[in-house]
């Protein structure tokens, strides 16, 4: 009974201090929109915009000779230091498997299925999972005028890599043509976690993203994304993703603490977003499920 108190009233002081934080974005984001400049028309009108290249003529500049005394030598080791730049930097991203055990760590069915296990758990336990779905939704708000919806889903075939999409949707009201106005932004990502700890992952995103409405455009995307398991069942969520379109940035940052309640969880955080030159700052209150 003494401990079931105990518990109880853990729970009660982490329901409290989860309510002050989401009070606080809410006061945060609504006191810099008050500053802000956000205008969805605006980023679609630059990303619509094609930047203007120069057409100087340059001057002809007749080739230089090669000398095979020095040159060609020196070309050879710049060349072999690139080369063994580029094979450290790949196996630095990848890792080696046959040294770093966390590598081999299986997928979750959940996190904290049990007490330590994140989204990996050891290779010798018999609570992992083969493939898993995770799905999220995040409703989001700036000001009266602008709101949105953040969609991502993650398809984890197994422990190496996973694949995600994302979908965002801002609408904002135009008091000049007494209309709302909206952007619809797909992500589709390869993602590959380099840590897989059982406590904590960072991991590397790429791939592309596409803008449509009366955009109609994509561009590369690449970024990096981590999440820490604090103690169950609080998890902190974080990412950041940069592209551009017609060499106007299109970046998003994604900041979110987690409530875990079996394999549900409801989360509460800030995103933000830059969109050719406006940037657009919003609350983020979801729920995701773990299938």
């Amino acid at each position: 009974m003494f401990f079931n108190v105990i518990i109880f009233n853990s729970r009660k002081n982490v329901l409290h201090h989860l309510k002050k934080y989401i009070f606080l974005l809410f006061t945060f984001i609504c006191i810099e929109n008050g500053f802000a400049q956000t205008d969805l028309n605006t980023s679609k009108r630059e990303l619509n915009k094609e930047q203007k290249k120069n057409n100087t003529p340059q001057e002809y500049t007749a080739p230089k000779s090669t000398y095979r005394d020095g040159k060609d030598l020196e070309s050879e080791l710049i060349g072999s230091i690139v080369g063994n730049l580029f094979a450290y930097l790949i196996v630095g991203m990848v890792g080696n498997y046959s040294t770093e055990d966390h590598l081999h760590n299986c997928v979750s069915k959940y996190p904290y299925r049990s007490a330590i296990d994140g989204n990996y758990t050891r290779v010798d336990s018999n609570v992992h999972k083969g493939v898993r779905l995770d799905i999220e939704d995040h409703f989001l708000y700036s000001n009266k005028d602008l709101s949105g919806n953040h969609l991502k889903a993650k398809l984890r075939p197994f422990e190496y890599f996973y694949f995600q999409t994302e979908m965002f949707q801002l609408f904002q009201y135009d008091h000049t043509l007494n209309k709302y106005e909206n952007l619809l932004l797909y992500n589709l990502d390869f993602c590959y976690d380099r840590l897989r700890y059982e406590r904590f992952n960072l991991g590397f995103t790429m791939g592309a993203n596409y803008i449509a409405n009366d955009v109609k455009k994509g561009g590369f995307a690449f970024g990096f994304n981590t999440e820490i398991f604090v103690t169950k069942p609080i998890t902190l969520y974080a990412s950041v993703k940069w592209s551009g379109i017609n060499a106007n940035p299109v970046n998003t940052y994604e900041l979110q603490g987690k409530y875990h309640i079996k394999n549900f969880y409801i989360s509460a955080g800030y995103q933000h977003m830059r969109i050719a030159s406006p940037s657009y700052r919003f609350v983020a209150i979801g729920l995701g499920i773990y299938l």
